[in-house]
């Protein structure tokens, strides 16, 4: 039988899993409690709505995506075969092994929908940041131009902007963006590509080592972001001060803020390929929790302090506008500390200029170039899982998202467009809504075993009623005991403790309300973000200055 379909038998988890395939493209069993923390924060990491509403945000969609990922993870341990994680399954996998072959084409929809969006986005951050580097040290970066044609800032013709071979200064853009609306492969694009790409033919493990040395220069450039914020003018003269929520915000611009925040938290995916290849003795809820919990201090740490020190040059999520336009908005920190808006006291000091730039420019090389190979090697691993050939799997999850970035590269407003709607869309359903839906579906598999118990069934016969053996049944757990390969003193994963004493029922009707109240979000914040993009003017030559 091929992998979507059912064996009857009550071995049917155990026939699933040996039919899935598993080869040396995959990772063993390695990663331990630090390098699946470092992973995860890497994996997870505008003004205009005032602090209110973002602080909101982020806790609650902080515990709905830890929710989401323990919740995932029960159900991926409960197939019989893979207690305590002991094998293999991939995200989509999973899927059709409870729901079947339309849910499995609706998970992989999906799962390359969400991931491939984020590794695009990445792309995009990261070849315009070294793009900016590259400028920084040699005084401009180059790039092939495929779709020149003439464009005008202020009436004034680019001369670039018709080459096919072009070089300018892409950190000063007070006489326009020549590459705006343009289909260019620049230097900072290919220099990106060229470190990436190799870490995505690699196994997961094996980009480990890379996860905790990326993990902890982030946090060194964080800390000196952070720093450089109390040296701004905002600081130094007592006005740093943000409304809870800004008299400018609108409900558009909240549409721009869910779908930023979706996106960060976007790493569900990615978990089932981390718990695959973890070690056993490492605990799934401890370091999810850990892991999320520091983000979202972070994200805290990294958002407040900025926006006041900075608020009126720092372009809001949805519009892409700010307070103080006739200086040219900032799409993110990381682009106002490299312009003339970086603090006065930090600029006319070398050292201090010199750190707070490499910062600056360090950043995408070690945050999010490392998360890049991560998601691509996910997808990666759930194509050959379900039988494409290694160099199709390879094409798709790690070559393609690079493909795909080139039109959208120095596009108006594209990277903050694409995180919102890609977010809403994808990154809402799959890391969200299709866990839930699986713990849904357990919940109501024990408490079909809970009443067959009650009845004084064998457990053969229980066995083969509840859909060929979803769950592990008393004689597996006593083979599971006797197994010499496994550590007995390893806990079960339990998505909600089972010292919280709550019903199937109770866990299956929480499930169902966190679906309903993401899926009401994510409806709603798509329709506004529409609303949004068709009311936004869009500026070539102001592409990068907003």
């Amino acid at each position: 039988w091929s992998i979507m379909e059912r064996p009857p038998s009550q071995d049917r988890g155990r026939a699933y899993l040996s039919h899935l395939k598993h080869d040396d493209w995959f990772g063993g069993k390695t990663i331990g409690y630090f390098a699946g923390i470092a992973l995860l924060i890497n994996n997870i990491t505008g003004p205009e709505s005032g602090w209110l509403f973002p602080a909101i945000c982020f806790v609650v969609i902080w515990m709905m995506s830890s929710l989401s990922t323990t919740m995932y993870c029960e159900a991926m341990r409960k197939i019989p075969g893979n207690e305590h994680f002991r094998d293999r399954i991939e995200y989509s996998s999973i899927v059709a092994y409870y729901f079947g072959r339309k849910a499995y084409i609706a998970a992989q929809i999906g799962l390359n929908g969400a991931l491939q969006s984020l590794n695009v986005i990445s792309v995009i951050q990261s070849a315009q940041v070294m793009d900016n580097a590259i400028s920084a040290m040699f005084g401009h970066s180059c790039g092939i131009n495929i779709s020149p044609f003439s464009l005008s800032n202020n009436g004034t013709q680019m001369e670039e902007s018709i080459k096919g071979w072009s070089c300018f200064d892409t950190t000063d853009l007070s006489n326009g963006n020549p590459w705006g609306c343009h289909l260019v492969i620049s230097l900072g694009f290919l220099v990106a590509l060229f470190i990436t790409v190799p870490m995505g033919y690699f196994k997961l493990d094996d980009n480990m080592i890379i996860q905790e040395i990326a993990f902890v220069l982030t946090f060194a450039c964080w800390l000196v972001w952070l720093i450089a914020c109390f040296f701004s003018n905002n600081f130094l003269n007592g006005d740093w001060s943000i409304p809870a929520v800004s008299p400018a915000s609108s409900y558009t611009s909240q549409a721009g803020v869910l779908g930023t925040i979706l996106f960060n938290f976007g790493f569900v995916t990615t978990v089932p390929s981390w718990v695959n290849e973890k070690k056993p003795e490492v605990s799934v809820n401890r370091t999810v929790w850990i892991a999320t919990l520091l983000c979202n201090i972070v994200f805290f740490a990294m958002g407040i302090p900025p926006a006041m020190a900075f608020h009126q040059y720092l372009a809001g999520p949805a519009t892409g506008t700010c307070e103080n336009s006739a200086l040219g908005c900032k799409e993110s920190i990381m682009d106002l500390y490299t312009s003339s808006l970086a603090p006065d006291t930090l600029r006319h000091n070398h050292a201090a200029h010199f750190i707070l730039q490499l910062s600056v420019y360090l950043f995408p090389i070690v945050a999010v170039l490392s998360s890049i190979p991560v998601f691509s090697i996910v997808i990666k691993y759930n194509c050959v899982e379900n039988g494409w050939s290694h160099w199709s799997a390879f094409f798709w999850g790690v070559i393609f998202p690079w493909v795909f970035a080139i039109p959208l590269l120095y596009q108006p407003n594209a990277l903050n467009q694409f995180i919102t709607f890609s977010s809403l869309i994808f990154v809402a359903f799959t890391d969200f809504i299709v866990p839930w839906f699986l713990y849904m579906k357990l919940q109501r598999l024990k408490t079909k075993e809970q009443s067959i118990e009650a009845t004084g069934v064998t457990h053969s016969l229980k066995s083969e009623n509840i859909q060929g053996g979803f769950l592990t049944t008393v004689t597996e757990r006593t083979n599971l005991l006797s197994d010499p390969l496994i550590d007995v003193t390893i806990a079960e994963h339990f998505a909600i403790p089972e010292s919280w004493r709550l019903t199937q029922h109770q866990k299956f009707m929480g499930a169902a309300a966190l679906v309903v109240v993401m899926t009401s979000a994510a409806i709603a914040g798509t329709v506004l973000q529409i609303q949004t993009t068709v009311s936004t003017s869009w500026d070539c030559a102001g592409v990068g200055q907003n």
